[in-house]
């Protein structure tokens, strides 16, 4: 589904990560819920303040990834471009071709909308994770992804052609669509409300998860 609606001469990471980063928390808080070692369990603090520590560690465990990330593509850029210049340092002394003019569009609000979809993806899916019932859990991840794929291939077919290439390029068609402001102002406040409406449904769920641990 990612390659399908980001798939373009423009797909880069700003693109991919705020799918991939969210889930891989998402993961990990799920671990130290449900796995061997509870964390959050053994600590004697009140429920609210786990609940807002549960969900401060899945924003943390993001910038952890991506600092991760970003050090790996360095090393790993460092790795190719470093070998080849340690051999043949005269082969890098020659300048570059000058590249072909390409229009180069300001893809913020594209940018903007990917960060709104990671905040989103991230509260609402830390909020699923408490749902006991595994078929219920499961359930609601699957529902929550049909809507979100849905919206953004609906959103995609009403993007206009990027003037950079033939074709729609999500990030840039989006920056210059007649309707971004108000579909960025829409998602930002969904955004806020979906994070607030998150934190009270995982508190409440905790809650009823924890109270029902003591009559068994």
């Amino acid at each position: 589904m990612n390659l399908f609606i980001f798939f373009g001469n423009t797909i880069s990471t700003n693109s991919i990560l705020p799918f991939a980063l969210p889930i891989i928390s998402i993961w990990m808080i799920n671990r130290l819920l449900y796995g061997n070692h509870r964390l959050f369990e053994t600590v004697p603090v009140s429920r609210k303040y786990t609940i807002l520590n549960i969900f401060l560690l899945s924003v943390v465990i993001i910038i952890i990834v991506y600092l991760l990330y970003m050090v790996s593509i360095a090393v790993l850029l460092g790795i190719i471009f470093g070998i080849p210049y340690l051999v043949n340092p005269h082969g890098f002394s020659k300048s570059p071709p000058e590249p072909a003019f390409t229009q180069i569009i300001n893809t913020t609000k594209g940018d903007l909308l990917m960060l709104c979809v990671l905040v989103i993806i991230l509260f609402a899916g830390v909020a699923i994770t408490f749902i006991k019932s595994k078929k219920l859990k499961l359930s609601s991840f699957a529902g929550f992804t049909v809507i979100s794929y849905g919206l953004l291939v609906f959103l995609k077919h009403n993007m206009p052609i990027s003037p950079s290439s033939d074709k729609v390029e999500f990030l840039e068609s989006f920056s210059i669509m007649p309707q971004a402001n108000t579909i960025l102002l829409c998602v930002s406040f969904a955004a806020i409300i979906i994070c607030i409406a998150s934190v009270f449904m995982g508190y409440r769920l905790y809650v009823g998860k924890s109270n029902a641990s003591k009559y068994y």
